[in-house]
């Protein structure tokens, strides 16, 4: 068959598709599903955040998978391919949490991982006799060997690091997560467990790609500390540079900073959420101590990681005082990145049960739910009063004068400091355009058309 596999881009406010000049990362889940594909297949992958879809190609089957805010593009898309007479699967974690939705737009929906599913899915295509629903009674595991595919992928449309051939690639050594935050849907998506690639895996995956620059898509790559200081030796030979996500929880064991560090960790992504202790609890994420960041950024910052803080504004316990709290905090704790988000109830979290059951949702339009608009009731504020104190909060943190200061704090913790400096300053610059035009840092890619 000629197999379309797509990654669509969010709908702007006329649901025109929103697109940008360069996209920040390739899909990793797309590239896995193509090295699942048998190679009787002939496969094209499109980012359609940068790329553009030709309609008029004739395909046996288009494949698409997107989370909440993607989806009614993704809609927009099946429903033109489906007018053409051409079959369609929609898979991610949006369809897995409304299949029924999902299917008034497709032939057939994947709920949950695909892996197990994927080659008999093609084979049922082929013969004509595909189901509406497919859903794994067990979870993918790990023990197995797959190898995404990115020879068939466009890779240019990606930035990619001074003197590097290819683009920071992703790729995942564990799924899912221990916690049970409100707010997520990793748990409802992968289940409330953890689970690991095997390292030997992880190793021949870093071969494959032939590049020393990664971003390891793990929601907690330190939860486990034996698997993850196995881990961290192991590629600490592989002399790569990489990136990541932690929990706060990495001070338990906090040796594995300084081993992370040593093996090539140069940033850690870490979900703080909020320094308002009620509102941590709120959203079951009483586990972060506050009274615990000012020594966790320190230990970071001495081992030589850049320390990317996550923050979410509108939890029901916060103030409009929250704002600028937030900001004084980062800055005298000298965080030099954070990225700030509105809080979203998701579908098929806790949180976004508790509002619909509160009335408390104001929009389904799924498009909006791009963490960076206000889809709910707040309590404290107008929904207003919410969306401007985000971006005001947002425009202060990256304005001229604090991106300088965040400048002397990242540069002095790197062993590189003129390409930390240039590279930083590229992407703070860059990010100041962004906010400024209310477009989230990490939303869609660079230079938006």
């Amino acid at each position: 068959m000629k197999i379309l596999f797509i990654y669509p881009t969010r709908l702007d406010k006329n649901q025109n598709p929103i697109k940008y000049r360069k996209a920040f990362l390739p899909p990793l889940s797309l590239a896995i599903l193509n090295g699942l594909t048998p190679n009787n297949h002939d496969v094209q992958v499109i980012n359609d955040i940068v790329e553009h879809i030709n309609f008029s190609l004739d395909y046996d089957l288009v494949a698409i998978t997107a989370m909440t805010t993607q989806i009614g593009r993704a809609y927009q898309i099946a429903d033109h391919f489906r007018n053409l007479g051409v079959k369609v699967i929609i898979g991610g974690i949006h369809a897995t949490i409304l299949p029924e939705e999902a299917k008034e737009h497709a032939d057939s929906v994947v709920i949950g991982e695909a892996d197990n599913l994927w080659e008999g899915i093609l084979k049922d295509f082929e013969n004509k006799c595909h189901k509406e629903f497919y859903q794994d009674t067990s979870r993918p595991d790990l023990q197995n060997f797959v190898l995404p595919r990115w020879d068939n992928i466009n890779l240019d449309i990606y930035p990619k690091p001074r003197g590097h051939k290819l683009p920071k690639m992703p790729l995942f050594t564990t799924r899912g997560c221990v916690f049970d935050c409100k707010f997520c849907s990793v748990s409802k998506y992968f289940g409330r467990t953890y689970r690991f690639k095997p390292i030997s895996h992880v190793l021949k995956e870093i071969d494959h790609i032939n590049t020393n620059n990664y971003f390891f898509v793990d929601d907690n790559i330190a939860c486990n500390s034996d698997y993850s200081r196995d881990l961290f030796k192991a590629i600490g030979k592989k002399n790569i540079n990489w990136l990541s996500q932690i929990s706060t929880t990495v001070l338990k064991t906090p040796e594995l900073i300084d081993l992370a560090a040593k093996s090539g960790c140069t940033s850690l992504f870490i979900g703080i959420e909020s320094i308002n202790k009620n509102s941590l609890k709120s959203v079951n994420k009483g586990f972060n101590k506050i009274e615990e960041y000012k020594e966790l950024f320190a230990r970071l910052r001495k081992s030589g990681i850049k320390p990317f803080a996550s923050i979410i504004f509108g939890l029901d316990e916060d103030t409009p005082e929250q704002f600028k709290l937030t900001i004084d905090f980062l800055m005298q704790n000298k965080i030099g990145n954070a990225y700030f988000w509105i809080l979203t109830p998701l579908p098929g979290t806790k949180l976004y049960e508790e509002m619909n059951n509160e009335g408390r949702i104001l929009t389904k339009d799924w498009s909006r739910y791009n963490l960076s608009d206000v889809v709910f009731q707040p309590k404290n504020f107008t929904p207003e009063e919410l969306y401007e104190g985000y971006w005001k909060s947002f425009q202060e943190f990256f304005s001229l004068k604090n991106i300088m200061k965040r400048l002397y704090f990242n540069v002095p913790i790197t062993s590189q400091p003129f390409d930390a400096l240039t590279r930083s300053l590229f992407y703070q610059l860059h990010y100041r355009r962004k906010v400024k035009n209310y477009d989230h840092p990490l939303s869609g890619g660079i230079h938006q058309i």
